[in-house]
Parts: C-alpha cells; sequence; structure tokens
C-alpha cells in the first residue's frame, strides 16, 4: 500500500509522525536518514530573479544557494552567500539546476 504523503514546511511534523506510523504499520524499519530524505523531497523553495541570469533559491527559512547561468549551462551554487558558494553541479535547465539545489544535502 503506497500513501501519499504531502510534508510542506507548514505541515512537516504531522507529516513526519505519519511517516513513522505507517512504517511501524507495515513493519518496515524507519531510519533517520529515509525519515528527512521523505521531507527534503517534498521541501517547498521558492525562486528570486536577482538578475536576467542569476536566481536565488530559497526556503521558507533560509537560503539554498545559486543558480547562475553561464552559456548555455546553468551553475548550481550551493551557499547562502553569492561570493563564497559552492558549485554541486552544471545542468541544461533552470528547473534541473533549482531541484539539485532541493534535493542536495546539507
Amino acid at each position: 500500500m503506497i500513501e501519499h504523503i504531502d510534508a510542506t514546511h507548514t505541515s512537516t511534523t504531522g507529516e513526519a509522525r505519519r511517516i513513522v506510523e505507517l512504517a511501524a504499520a507495515t513493519n518496515t524499519s524507519m531510519s533517520d536518514r529515509l525519515l528527512l530524505d521523505t521531507l527534503r523531497r517534498r521541501a517547498q523553495v521558492t525562486t528570486r530573479h536577482i538578475r536576467t541570469d542569476f536566481v536565488e533559491v530559497a526556503t521558507g527559512s533560509s537560503v539554498l544557494g545559486y543558480v547562475c547561468r553561464q552559456r548555455k549551462q546553468f551553475l548550481a551554487l550551493r551557499g547562502d552567500d553569492p561570493a563564497w558558494a559552492q558549485e554541486i553541479g552544471r545542468y541544461a535547465t533552470e528547473s534541473l539546476a533549482v531541484e539539485a539545489l532541493r534535493m542536495r544535502r546539507a
């Protein structure tokens, strides 16, 4: 049985409990890593265009990083300060770079 779980930043604690309860009911082992990965996949991010080639990616509480366009590629930069952000990858589209920042482990 697969149950859709929507864990946004406003419902994270309740959804986390439901995930753990579902794992217990189905005799599935639950680890903190799996729980965090599940919640991270549902994280909502916002984007703000600083310039036409530079986008800030943030959650409700913190800046995850930036996406910078260079020629035909989009660079995903992890960190809250663009001067010190680290490149985590180059992608073909802006949306893939944003997704990489959203899914990246801290």
